[in-house]
């Protein structure tokens, strides 16, 4: 082997070399890149968490249960008095919620309008109520603040042979179940609840 053929292999092992420094640093940055991008997601989904709006809600109905009240209080958690007042729609929720997933027989409902009938004790009455009584128009609440919503008893769906005193005495002990979706500066959390209804005392 001549000098010359010495230098050339010599400096291919130093391209070599520089080369597979390269692909290591390479690799070193996206790993780090990667983590760094894992830990901010991580950071981002825990701080959304901690943000989750608190809610305490009561149903209070009149003696007759012909009508009754539901309160929404927004208490916390105090991270959220920085976003100012949230958006909040409320929608009930059904008692079973694969209601309308089962196979149709023919001449019965279909899956949709199993789905769309409120399958619970009580639907909104409150202006800005959707048509069948489910959800409500949303509106801000702060901090602290509070919000109500009439209420009226739901009834048998129309294809049903259930009498309307049957349905209501079915119902009449479940708890309001609630869906609560909050939203504020690009963020948004959906908080289920489940409500007990209370009798309104009379003097």
């Amino acid at each position: 082997m001549t000098t010359t053929d010495t230098i050339a292999a010599l400096a291919l092992g130093v391209a070599i070399v520089a080369a597979v420094a390269a692909i290591g640093s390479w690799k070193a940055a996206r790993n780090s890149n990667g983590a760094a991008q894992t830990l901010s997601r991580i950071e981002q989904q825990r701080l959304h968490a901690d943000l989750t709006p608190v809610f305490r809600c009561a149903v209070v109905a009149n003696e007759a249960r012909s009508t009754a009240m539901l309160r929404v209080h927004l208490e916390g958690p105090p991270g959220l008095l920085s976003h100012d007042a949230i958006e909040i729609t409320v929608s009930i929720r059904n008692d079973n919620p694969h209601r309308g997933n089962g196979p149709q027989l023919a001449g019965s409902a279909t899956p949709e309008q199993v789905r769309a009938h409120i399958w619970g004790p009580w639907k909104f009455s409150a202006d800005g109520r959707d048509d069948t009584g489910r959800t409500v128009a949303p509106q801000q609440l702060a901090v602290g603040e509070w919000t109500r919503y009439g209420l009226t008893p739901t009834t048998p769906p129309t294809w049903s042979t259930t009498s309307t005193p049957d349905w209501l005495r079915d119902y009449a002990n479940d708890p309001v179940r609630l869906s609560i979706t909050a939203r504020s500066k690009g963020s948004e959390w959906a908080v289920p609840l489940e409500v007990p209804v209370t009798i309104e005392a009379t003097s």
